[in-house]
């Protein structure tokens, strides 16, 4: 299991997304953990999809978890990821991903 210690609203966030976006792989990786490459991949895609997606509720009025706008969330978002990948050895495909960005 993903566990995110320092701010645990970023898993709520993730666990709508990953529902509202019909994204069952990343709700399985965020309950059972990242098992490889593959999964640190296909996670981190997921992320930056979820920002965007955060962005577009946002300008479109759509209320997420109480709140109309949670782009300010992005910071907590990126060091919950970017330690959780880091601390399991896969900074370098979070670098990339956010790199493509």
């Amino acid at each position: 299991m993903i566990q995110f210690k320092r701010y645990p609203h970023v898993k709520d966030l993730i666990i709508h997304y990953a529902t509202t976006l019909n994204e069952p792989a990343v709700l399985l990786i965020l309950k059972q953990g990242i098992k490889g490459e593959q999964d640190a991949t296909k996670f981190a895609q997921f992320i930056w999809q979820m920002v965007g997606q955060m962005g577009t509720d946002s300008e479109e009025g759509i209320s997420v978890l109480g709140r109309i706008d949670n782009t300010d969330t992005v910071p907590d978002i990126d060091y919950e990821i970017s330690l959780h990948l880091a601390n399991i050895g896969y900074a370098e495909i979070w670098d990339k991903i956010c790199d493509d960005q």
